[in-house]
């Protein structure tokens, strides 16, 4: 099984635009509303690609139960902790003319530290042995930043794996308790490692860091350059094919849903990449929020090219 976990999810609202004019009114003739957060993101790529998961974490208000409804219909399971106040929104805008898009991302609502400890009790029930959770996304206000770390710890004390995806000090915190999995991007990795990364040597460098560390497989998305990774069977970059990219928003969380499906079903880290790299362009493809369809994916897994950056095993 795979449980997602998202502690700070979101509503994501998409707003299409010809150009905004700030200091001035702007009149929007499009526009959408999706469930959001990257856990929430990273359960919905896994239903196109014929995976099931368990999203769980934490909602709160009108905009919480929005997620759990859009999940339903979506036919994902879900068993999320109800908080009080009110799941944040995200905004995107989208502006037509010079095909930019704008993020305004809320923090979140406050949240009592016995939210978190409800869905310790909940993951200490539902989750067993060989079992994958995805850890991920930002930290509600109020809670540690070592939340994950102690997260990981009771998922390796049911012996299942984890893959976190986060950024700032709850990712520095978290890989102090090994996780199997991460995935940041060039810029969450710079931050991590304290250090500009301009070459895709040096990026490899610092992933090798975090891997002797012992986190088994290091995954860094680099976007059209593609995703540079490092695993018990060597070191390897993933080319995606040649798109038009409308919106990379959950791109990477679609490349996380590919990989932690793979690993699941006891396939190699080739192909996770393969996978989620084909799942990461196929929502790059699609305008605001909205995430890969599974013929998009289909279609797009043959001209992924994965090959090994190194002649030899990583150490």
């Amino acid at each position: 099984m795979i449980v997602t976990v998202t502690l700070n999810p979101a509503v994501d609202r998409v707003v299409v635009l010809d150009e905004l004019r700030l200091g001035d009114t702007n009149r929007v003739y499009d526009g959408e509303i999706d469930p959001g957060g990257k856990g929430v993101n990273v359960s919905r790529v896994l239903r196109e690609l014929g995976g099931d998961s368990l999203a769980t974490g934490l909602v709160a208000g009108s905009l919480g139960r929005f997620i759990e409804a859009s999940l339903e219909k979506a036919g994902i399971a879900h068993a999320f902790i109800h908080t009080p106040g009110q799941t944040r929104q995200n905004l995107v805008i989208v502006e037509t003319r010079c095909q930019r898009h704008t993020l305004l991302n809320e923090a979140g609502p406050e949240t009592d530290p016995r939210y978190v400890r409800r869905v310790v009790r909940q993951l200490s029930r539902r989750i067993k042995a060989g079992d994958w959770v995805v850890l991920a996304g930002s930290v509600p206000p109020r809670i540690a930043p070592s939340v994950y770390a102690d997260l990981i710890d009771l998922i390796h004390a049911q012996a299942a794996h984890v893959c976190l995806d986060t950024d700032g000090e709850p990712l520095a915190q978290g890989i102090r308790a090994g996780p199997e999995l991460i995935k940041p991007n060039r810029e969450e990795l710079e931050r991590l490692v304290g250090r500009p990364l301009a070459s895709e040597a040096q990026i490899v460098d610092a992933a090798l860091e975090l891997h002797r560390r012992g986190v088994a497989y290091v995954v860094v998305s680099m976007g059209r350059h593609g995703t540079v990774a490092i695993g018990p069977e060597g070191t390897w970059r993933a080319r995606p094919p040649v798109i038009e990219t409308v919106s990379a928003v959950g791109s990477g969380d679609s490349l996380v849903a590919g990989l932690v499906l793979a690993l699941s079903r006891g396939e190699s880290l080739v192909e996770g990449l393969r996978l989620g790299t084909a799942a990461g362009a196929a929502t790059a493809m699609r305008p605001g929020t909205r995430l890969a369809r599974a013929d998009d994916i289909v279609r797009l897994l043959p001209r992924v090219v994965v090959e090994p950056l190194y002649l030899r095993k990583a150490a």
